[in-house]
Order: C-alpha cells, then structure tokens, then sequence
C-alpha cells in the first residue's frame, strides 16, 4: 500500500498582534490565519480531491484556543478556508507564542463504517484472466497486508475496479528491484471511493497513467497500463483497498465479481480469475 502521509512542524512567536500564517504541509493542504482584536483564527486550505485528517497538537505560552479539547480536525475536499480554531493572548503586556505540531493523513480517520459488501469488478478488461500470484496475507510482501497481486505483462491495460475521483498520480519512475528499499520507485494511482475508502493500483508502467488527479472514473474505465516499477521481481499488478486511521492507511480485504460477474467472493492465491462482463 502506498502510504500517502505528511508530517509538519513549525512554530510562530505572537507579540501584541498576531501576524499572518501561511504555512505548506504539501501542495495540498495550506495553513493561514486572520487577525482580530486580541488573537488570530487560525484556518486550513484543502484543495485535494478528498477530505484531509489534520491531528494536531499546540502548546502556548500566555495563550487560549478555542478547541483545546479537539484533536483532529476533517477538512473537507476543495475548501478554501476551514476554520480550525481562535487563539486569545490572556495579557497583552507579556510576549506571547505558540508551537503547533501536525499530521496530515488523507481521508476522514473519524471513518467508522465502509461498504463492506459492496462487489469489486476485476482491475482488468472483459475476456481476460490473470493469475493472483499473491493474495492477502501472503508469504513474499504481503506478511500482515491485506493486498492482491496480479501477474500481467508490462502494458496490460487497467481498468477502475470501482468508481471514484483520482487523488494520486505517480508515472515518473522506471525503475524496480525486489527489495523494499525500491518502494519508492513505484507508479501508481489512487482512487478515493464515495463511502470513504481508497483504491491503490501500483507498479504501473513509466508514464502509464490515462487518468489525472481530480478525474472522476467509472468502474471499468481504462485508467492505466501495468508495469514493473517500485519493489517488484516482475511485472504485476499490486491492488489493495484501504481505510484511513491516525498513522496511515489500514489496507481491508474486499470482495470481486468473478467469471460471467454473477459470483462475488473474496479471491484466492494461486487461482487464475477470468473476466466475462
């Protein structure tokens, strides 16, 4: 799974007045903040195509904020300004300050129920069959992961297991090794899904993408062609489903329509799947 997870730190010295903010997490996610008597409001900018997790944590000097008992906050996609909260300077005669320290996890960590029953179609084109080399839990990368590999040649097209909005596009790498230092050679794509949960699709090939962030795919729309990047000994394809939590994305098992599409099962390692819808 591909761990989409930034950290940030910063820390900002407030006087008699508190001047702007504009700090950058990523290109993403934006801090700021508005002036008022006696304080600042602090904001956050999401302009990702999916709801952002902010858990933060401040600690202040001769200052109040309005949510001191909130720690995370759920910044919905595309908004220009969230409101996070208001600092107050208690005496305005002393220096004042503050540190905040944040995590920036994409989706809604809050998430406490998904669409376990909904039927995946096969990540790949009517009247074709692959080989699931590696199921969930498997015994090559797959210890404790909830992931799916399927064996293809480099160029297989892919299609949307599941409609959604493409929040991640990676297609500058040609490189692999099967070693984990690789990961990070990767191409991939992900997809956000509408109950919450996000689809990875990796080890695409080098500029393989046929979709963009902020595209809005159906299932079984062509989005990119398989490869053999990242940690990878041959070309594959690597799916896995996912939920948010504080720390990263918890990869969950899902369930696939298979043969004509009237079987919906969970699949198997070392069972070749065939598509006929």
């Amino acid at each position: 799974m591909v761990n989409i997870y930034i950290r940030m730190k910063f820390f900002i010295i407030l006087f008699l007045i508190c001047s702007a903010i504009s700090v950058s997490a990523q290109d993403d996610v934006k801090f700021f903040s508005d002036k008022k008597e006696g304080g600042s409001i602090l904001y956050a900018a999401n302009a990702a195509y999916c709801p952002v997790s902010l858990i933060l944590e401040l600690k202040m000097t001769n200052m109040s904020f309005s949510n001191k008992d909130q720690k995370i906050f759920v910044i919905p996609a595309l908004t220009d300004k969230y409101k996070i909260g208001e600092l107050d300077i208690l005496k305005p005669t002393q220096k004042s300050n503050f540190s905040m320290s944040s995590s920036i996890v994409y989706g809604d960590v809050n998430l406490q129920r998904y669409d376990t029953s909904y039927a995946y179609d096969l990540p790949f084109q009517k009247g074709k069959e692959y080989l699931l080399s590696q199921g969930y839990n498997g015994v090559f990368s797959h210890q404790n992961e909830n992931a799916l590999d399927f064996t293809m040649d480099v160029g297989t097209p892919l299609v949307a297991a599941r409609e959604g909005v493409v929040v991640s596009v990676v297609q500058n790498n040609n490189k692999a090794c099967p070693k984990p230092e690789c990961k990070k050679y990767s191409n991939y794509i992900t997809i956000y899904h509408a109950d919450g949960t996000f689809a990875d699709y990796i080890h695409l090939k080098y500029n393989g993408a046929k979709v963009k962030i902020g595209d809005k795919v159906k299932a079984g729309e062509v989005i990119a062609f398989s490869g053999n990047t990242g940690w990878s000994s041959g070309p594959h394809l690597h799916f896995a489903c996912s939920v948010p939590t504080i720390k990263n994305r918890i990869a969950i098992k899902t369930k696939f329509k298979t043969g004509n599409g009237s079987v919906v099962e969970y699949l198997k390692e070392k069972e070749k799947y065939f598509r006929g819808y």
